[in-house]
């Protein structure tokens, strides 16, 4: 009778956990939330809350992926055409929760979840190895953009080789060095909700590194989900205990009732049988009383089985209840033991890589190009329609593109 609630909840719980990390690890990778785009892809995802039964129930039919056309809309069932760019992912979430309540008639808005499955690409194009289209990631700059396309592509008499190994070298690096410190405050978070605390502190190899605190906060919102999540469940289980005490209370009421109706059944059934016995009473009208007992005494037993049934529920809840906090510190583990692999791997990986830039600098120690001309590139990113001036460190958004130009001057 519950074990359909029961997985209702611990899938839930689990999708909640992953869902709400993704959204909220989009929105950490900037200092400001992240924008949806032009050929976004996003998963969406609708709960809603029964509140006669107190479980949730996810509506698959409106759920899915969808992508922003190039309208900057994605067409949603029973909604219809809905502006999706331009806006967060919790604005677009809580637009399409008031639609479809007002849509489909529902007493309350249900939770709709919304991340990003694929960004929409970028593309790199001019001087560069590999011009072409690639896959956008949060915190792309115009240098890590250029790694991408492999660095910047030199002139016959630019002298380059040397040079644009050094450069995608140090594209390389920095990336490898951004995920290393997003690793190390990761783990930190980890670190916190082992620990049952309410903030994560900044890691003390990351002080001095710049965007580390909005890393931070962008953890601390994913911890205090996670906490709220686990709440949730939690007090779901304690009303559930709750209801079924509830439940038990009555049973012994509704049996103390019936034990009382039984012994006066019983009673009168003796009186009327020593009547019949003597000739004074109709043998119909004790075959009566007797069906009567044994009606009583049915209901007395499934007042008990009921009753017996309610206190193993509560068992089960009770048990499930503690292996909900073991699971998630099970699985706080096996993630902190992930990340120290991670970040083991990715220091080596550092090392290796900053080996071979202080080779590339070696080699690219003369930079004057043939000629005594000097190469100079110059950036710009086309987005919307219009040209930008950049550098090295201008970020980049998704559907940008960005043009590299390769200049010798005099």
């Amino acid at each position: 009778m519950r074990d359909e609630p029961t997985r209702t909840r611990r899938a839930l719980g689990h999708y909640g956990w992953l869902a709400l990390s993704l959204v909220l690890v989009g929105g950490a990778t900037a200092s400001e939330p992240y924008l949806l785009s032009v050929s976004d892809k996003i998963a969406v995802k609708v709960v809603e809350w029964k509140a006669g039964e107190s479980t949730f129930e996810e509506l698959t039919a409106l759920g899915g992926e969808y992508v922003i056309g190039a309208d900057g809309q994605a067409s949603f069932p029973f909604v219809g055409a809905t502006q999706g760019a331009g806006k967060t992912t919790t604005d677009l979430a809580a637009t399409l929760g008031a639609e479809l309540q007002q849509a489909l008639g529902l007493p309350v808005a249900p939770d709709v979840t919304i991340e990003i499955a694929t960004y929409g690409p970028i593309y790199v194009s001019g001087d560069v190895s590999t011009p072409g289209e690639y896959p956008f990631a949060p915190g792309l700059t115009v240098i890590k953009a250029l790694s991408l396309a492999g660095g910047e592509r030199r002139g016959a008499d630019a002298g380059g080789r040397p040079e644009r190994e050094l450069l995608t070298t140090s594209g390389a690096l920095d990336v490898l060095k951004d995920e290393h410190v997003r690793l190390l405050v990761r783990r930190a978070r980890l670190d916190a909700e082992l620990a049952a605390a309410e903030t994560v502190t900044l890691p003390p190899e990351l002080a001095e590194v710049e965007g580390a605190q909005s890393l931070v906060s962008a953890e601390v919102a994913i911890l205090l989900a996670r906490q709220r999540q686990m709440a949730a469940q939690t007090t779901s289980l304690d009303e559930e205990v709750a209801l079924l005490t509830r439940e038990i209370e009555t049973f012994e009421q509704k049996r103390a009732a019936m034990e009382r109706q039984l012994e006066q059944a019983r009673e009168q059934l003796g009186k009327i049988t020593q009547l019949s016995d003597d000739g004074l009473a109709l043998a119909s009208r004790v075959t009566a009383l007797e069906t009567n007992v044994a009606d009583l005494e049915g209901r007395l037993l499934d007042i008990d089985t009921a009753s017996l049934q309610a206190r193993q529920d509560i068992g089960a809840a009770e048990r499930e209840r503690a292996e909900l906090g073991d699971m998630r510190i099970s699985d706080l583990s096996l993630e902190r033991q992930a990340a120290d692999g991670q970040i083991a791997a990715l220091a080596l990986r550092i090392s290796s890589q900053q080996a071979l830039l202080q080779e590339a600098a070696l080699y690219s120690g003369v930079e004057v190009a043939t000629g005594g001309t000097q190469p100079s590139y110059s950036y710009t990113i086309i987005r919307e329609g219009e040209e930008v001036a950049a550098d090295m460190s201008t970020a980049v958004q998704a559907g940008d593109v960005i043009v590299a130009r390769l200049a010798l001057s005099p």
